[in-house]
């Protein structure tokens, strides 16, 4: 197995691990999966898998203490649709080779408002997740492009130990292209020099990131629960 993929999953983990501490959350973990104790944050998971050897009947019964969540498969090989599941989406994880010396972009900051950090929130739909909290987190870096005073585009660089999780890109304009993506990983590149980045993509996004450079490691499929209208971390690792 790519080593780069265990390593974008465990910074997945990592991410779960740091926002539940930011919402006082509980959660349990035996190596093989990760499951939360307490209600998730939106756009989180109930369960995560962390090894390619888990089984349909481990995830059902870790599950089925919650009244409703969803699934991220992380290694994409689980069929949950026979258990009541649905597919929500399928992502593929990517990582690109860190870069030691970089420029800071013109036009990005570092969020250290709080009312900033709100409106980056509500511009992305993210509210209710990175809590004032994450301010002063040294796990986290919110990324903002401001424009007349207000953000138009961003991201979040996390600390992920071995690497550095790059994800929740976004920007008001129509789509994200390829030089918006290069600003971030410049940002990224000053916070944490020489790291490997990593998130999972799907789509136009997934088509952009590998146009600067991301390679494709592996699937992921996140499993929306019987009865839920919505589910895991789109737009989170």
């Amino acid at each position: 197995m790519d080593p780069r993929l265990i390593l974008a999953i465990d910074a997945s983990k990592r991410w779960y691990d740091d926002i539940f501490t930011l919402h006082h959350g509980l959660a349990s973990t035996d190596g093989r999966m990760w499951v939360a104790e307490s209600p998730p944050p939106p756009w989180h998971s109930t369960v995560k898998t962390l090894s390619p050897d888990v089984e349909v009947d481990e995830v059902v019964a870790a599950m089925a203490r919650h009244p409703g969540g969803s699934v991220a498969d992380s290694f994409g090989h689980l069929d949950l649709e026979n258990e009541g599941f649905a597919l929500l989406f399928e992502a593929t994880w990517v990582h690109r080779a860190g870069v030691a010396d970089a420029t800071w972009p013109e036009g990005w900051v570092v969020v250290k408002d709080p009312v900033l950090l709100d409106e980056w929130c509500r511009a992305h739909d993210y509210s209710g997740v990175l809590v004032p909290d994450v301010l002063e987190s040294p796990s986290f870096h919110i990324l903002a492009r401001v424009e007349e005073g207000r953000p138009t585009a961003g991201a979040v660089v996390h600390d992920a130990v071995a690497v550095t999780g790059l994800t929740n890109m976004w920007t008001s304009r129509d789509r994200l292209t390829a030089d918006d993506v290069r600003q971030l990983l410049a940002c990224a590149a000053v916070i944490h020099p020489g790291r490997g980045v990593v998130d999972y993509a799907w789509g136009d996004e997934l088509d952009v990131l590998v146009s600067v450079g991301y390679e494709r490691l592996g699937p992921q499929r996140v499993w929306v629960g019987p009865g839920e209208a919505g589910g895991d971390d789109g737009d989170t690792p």
